[in-house]
């Protein structure tokens, strides 16, 4: 299991077009954050082609981040894990942040599946200062 204290923050945000309902698209992330009461923050954006769209995003503070990211792993199957694992260098970065993406059409299902087309975006910051984050990051997708 990942060393609790190692995760830092959390931060989670997703797009929603024009032909999306804004509090649906919230309603799925409160299921994914678990029913937490935290507010959104919500961007108005024109799209490429003038569409209205809207930035909705949050940021969990370290002990909510780090109930999520146990969650997120729980629910996440061991295969997508092992897919992030095995592909590390892409999910990450060198200022110790692990990125997720999430489909976000299954999480109006329930289901927690990586995506990559018009997805729910994770990052999950690690405290640089206690240690490898490479390390606490494995030790997070591996965890069960």
């Amino acid at each position: 299991m990942a060393e609790i204290s190692s995760i830092h923050s959390v931060e989670i945000s997703t797009i929603a077009h024009a032909t999306e309902d804004t509090s649906k698209v919230e309603e799925a992330l409160r299921r994914l954050l678990l029913g937490t009461s935290l507010p959104f923050t919500r961007r108005y954006l024109e799209g490429h082609h003038r569409n209205p769209i809207v930035r909705v995003d949050t940021r969990l503070s370290r002990k909510d981040a780090v109930r999520f990211a146990e969650t997120l792993m729980r629910d996440l199957p061991r295969s997508e894990r092992l897919r992030i694992q095995r592909n590390l260098a892409l999910h990450s970065d060198d200022e110790g942040n692990l990125y997720i993406r999430l489909d976000k059409q299954k999480l109006f299902l329930g289901e927690v599946r990586l995506g990559e087309e018009d997805p729910v975006r994770v990052k999950i910051k690690f405290s640089r200062l206690l240690g490898e984050s490479e390390r606490a990051m494995t030790d997070l997708l591996e965890s069960e």
